[in-house]
């Protein structure tokens, strides 16, 4: 993670990281617009003033967690990309999304899926969706017809659509593997 330095970098970059997941955690359960920027440095314990420093706004906070979203996802996509184009590695790329998933947890599904009108006016968004595309071709490997391109939606769908359903008191891991249970079925239906 952040290295130390002489300048106290190791603590800007831990109020950092820190201000991220609060900011998540806290547009997923209120809203981007039912958040404030005074809210989020409360919950850190921190002066607004502190906050500023690190992320002038709101825009930037949820800019900033977008950005290391789309990062992640285009490091195990990068990953991928070195391996040969075969259902062994789509169903790699399955097992490793649902880890990635995981380690995000339900409140960055839950963050784009319900603030989506402000999601969508950052420019990160674009590097969101080509991201999407390029994951959508890996699980349905290159020349893939019709059928193919929608087992490859449908297997994310199964990934991450339990995981958000309101009400559910299973356990957050056991319904991750039972989506990745499914996920993987979907992909192995290739004709």
């Amino acid at each position: 993670m952040t290295q130390p330095d002489a300048g106290g970098g190791a603590r800007r970059g831990d109020t950092r990281a820190r201000a991220l997941a609060v900011a998540l955690r806290m547009f997923a359960e209120r809203g981007y617009a039912n958040t404030s920027l005074r809210e989020i440095a409360d919950r850190l314990g921190v002066t607004k003033a502190a906050l500023y420093f690190h992320y002038r706004s709101k825009d930037d906070l949820l800019a900033a967690i977008l950005r290391e979203y789309v990062d992640d996802l285009g490091d195990l996509l990068d990953d991928a990309a070195h391996r040969p184009a075969s259902p062994a590695t789509c169903e790699w790329l399955l097992c490793e999304l649902a880890q990635q998933r995981g380690r995000w947890g339900s409140d960055l599904l839950r963050l784009i899926r319900q603030n989506y009108a402000e999601i969508s006016r950052l420019p990160v968004v674009a590097d969101m969706r080509q991201a999407h595309r390029r994951l959508l071709l890996a699980l349905s490997g290159p020349g893939a017809d019709l059928a193919g391109r929608v087992r490859a939606q449908a297997a994310l769908v199964a990934l991450e659509g339990p995981v958000l359903l309101p009400g559910d008191d299973d356990d957050e891991q056991a319904t991750r593997a039972a989506a990745l249970a499914v996920a993987l079925e979907i992909v192995r239906a290739r004709p």
